[in-house]
């Protein structure tokens, strides 16, 4: 994938993700504005050490959904 794994990922990065995947440019502005409210930590509070990790299960969950 590319552009690393440090946290906070920018914006173009989370967008170019979600494109590749066919996904709606909404839902990776839904994902990032989501986790930067956060402060980019999960539901239980625990800092997120890998955005892309965090991301694919995003995805898989949005795909499921569809």
């Amino acid at each position: 994938m590319g552009f690393g794994i440090d946290v906070p990922p920018l914006l173009v990065h989370v967008k170019i993700i979600f494109d590749q995947q066919d996904l709606q440019e909404s839902d990776a502005i839904e994902f990032f504005n989501l986790f930067q409210t956060r402060g980019w930590k999960t539901k239980t509070g625990a800092p997120v050490k890998n955005w892309k990790h965090v991301l694919d299960q995003w995805i898989w969950e949005l795909k499921k959904g569809i």
